[in-house]
């Protein structure tokens, strides 16, 4: 196959291709999941590597979407945030359950979370409560894997420097959505 033909190929395929990659992304919500039942501290580089895998699948997959051109819905596309949200609360069940986060707290911060998230139900107020849930496996890469941490790390300087100019308009559409209510 030559550059071209691989090009009509993904541009014909890319809402199934962008499919694919978020159930590959639910794939490591489950498997996240199942690291926290195991409560072992030791899996830590798993998670964290299974949430850069995740969080490069809805790179990827935002990407393929944008390419499709008949504008199919389906529902995995339409849950697509949903699974995005549970990447960022797999990880937080996991940071709990293998001791790295107290229990307490952030029991009391995902119920406030989930209320907040239950009564303004704009993506832009989700995606503010889930800020700092979000940025809890790099923190705690840091401290308990710091190779782990740099990893994370360096996953985000090349995320940002590939995709800044999409970055900055998500940033843009959610600043602009908190100030319009």
């Amino acid at each position: 196959m030559r550059l071209e033909e691989i090009r009509a190929w993904t541009d014909e395929n890319a809402k199934a291709i962008a499919d694919v990659l978020t159930l590959i992304r639910l794939v490591c919500v489950f498997l996240i999941l199942i690291c926290a039942l195991t409560t072992s501290r030791h899996l830590l580089p798993l998670v964290i590597l299974l949430t850069l895998v995740g969080w490069t699948t809805d790179i990827l997959d935002g990407r393929m979407a944008r390419r499709d051109k008949s504008g199919t819905r389906t529902w995995v596309g339409d849950n697509d945030f949903a699974v995005d949200m549970g990447l960022i609360y797999s990880g937080l069940v996991y940071l709990i359950s293998a001791r790295f986060l107290p229990f307490w707290p952030f029991l009391v911060y995902g119920i406030y979370a989930a209320t907040c998230a239950l009564i303004w139900t704009k993506r832009s107020v989700m995606m503010g409560q889930a800020a700092p849930i979000a940025a809890a496996p790099i923190v705690v890469a840091f401290a308990h894997e710091p190779f782990w941490g740099w990893v994370f790390l360096c996953w985000i300087a090349v995320a940002l420097a590939l995709n800044w100019r999409r970055f900055l308009g998500v940033v843009g559409g959610f600043i602009s959505d908190m100030e319009n209510g």
